[in-house]
């Protein structure tokens, strides 16, 4: 079986060691008893899932839009928060009247899953292995796989916030780009342009566009049917005609927010995106060996879900008793059917899931 390092592994590990020993499934694999993430977040990813699902890009807002509350309803009621539906709903609807006024992007893939081999430090033409044999891999899920009118791909990543991130936040997400990384090492001759963060604001007032300021939708400008949309195999030839459209000068970062939505597109370097896997080897090779483990006194352990068998420690007693009265191993996760699973292929005509 794999060994599996994945992004919150990285940054549990790069964070505090201690932490990470105490949650890494590698290790005590424990968390705090009865511990469920917030349900409107996931809800609302699994929601956009819907909303960018290549199969009915080109579809009528009238038809998809009904689909997109279905899943958000059935994501909640999953979750026992079916009372957080109305203002998840809100927020969809909030989001869909500014997202069509900035999406210039068509889906190749929603909830793409891929998993990289970690290259061996010392020999990276070759996989990295944990001793019993096992390669060692980095998974990881992309929220959309686009493409623009121009032929480039994109990773888009859906983060939904109380607050705007700081630009140089979003433009140092390693997680992000590591993705990228994955992508192109689980589909080969894949070139990923750069990161798309899409941030959703959970707070505030819902307003949207003035009546009449959009005319038209514009996330039609790169349509599923076209050559520049879905219903590609990856990696696909990319037209000369798109290619000479591209504009040669373009600014690292572009951002631009409409109400509730603020798209972040930041162009990543190929050193950015293929860097990224010789550190992930080098993390791999401490983790997977025999690391020291020490704690990181910093801000984040006023949020630390560990702080109180981490304070035993430090104080020389015993953490035993309060990790057994306060944590647990968390159940095995029940695989669940899940859009972008589906065999069939993306473009016009494509059957669409089961919603």
């Amino acid at each position: 079986m794999d060994y599996r390092i994945t992004a919150d592994e990285r940054t549990r590990f790069k964070r505090c060691r201690r932490q990470w020993d105490f949650a890494s499934p590698h290790r005590r694999n424990l968390q705090p008893a009865g511990f469920a993430p917030p349900a409107l977040p996931t809800a609302l990813k699994d929601a956009l899932a819907v909303y960018y699902y290549p199969g009915t890009w080109d579809w009528q807002h009238e038809v998809t839009q009904p689909l997109v509350h279905k899943a958000l309803k059935r994501s909640l009621d999953d979750c026992g928060a079916a009372d957080q539906f109305e203002q998840g709903a809100a927020v969809l609807d909030c989001y869909d009247a500014w997202a069509s006024t900035v999406d210039d992007f068509a889906p190749v893939k929603v909830n793409c899953e891929v998993q990289a081999i970690v290259p061996d430090p010392a020999e990276p033409e070759r996989g990295l292995v944990v001793h019993d044999g096992s390669a060692v891999v980095y998974p990881c899920r992309i929220d959309v796989l686009a493409v623009d009118a121009t032929d480039e791909y994109w990773v888009v990543r859906h983060q939904i916030v109380e607050d705007w991130q700081e630009l140089h936040v979003l433009v140092r997400d390693e997680e992000t780009v590591a993705a990228c990384w994955a992508l192109e090492q689980d589909y080969l001759g894949l070139r990923i342009a750069g990161t798309i963060h899409n941030e959703v604001r959970v707070t505030g007032p819902l307003d949207r566009p003035p009546a009449g300021s959009v005319t038209t939708r514009v996330r039609k400008m790169v349509a599923q049917h076209e050559p520049s949309g879905g219903g590609r195999s990856l990696p696909q030839h990319q037209r000369v005609a798109a290619q000479t459209a591209r504009s040669g000068a373009v600014n690292r970062t572009e951002q631009r927010t409409a109400g509730i939505l603020r798209r972040t597109r930041i162009r990543r370097s190929r050193h950015e995106i293929t860097s990224v896997g010789a550190l992930i080897a080098a993390e791999a090779r401490e983790m997977t060996g025999w690391p020291t483990i020490y704690p990181t006194p910093a801000k984040h352990c006023l949020d630390c879900e560990f702080a109180a068998p981490c304070l035993a420690i430090t104080e020389g007693a015993d953490p035993e008793p309060v990790l057994a009265a306060n944590f647990e191993s968390p159940a095995p996760a029940t695989p669940k059917p899940r859009l972008g699973q589906s065999t069939w292929g993306f473009g016009r005509g494509a059957a669409p899931p089961r919603w």
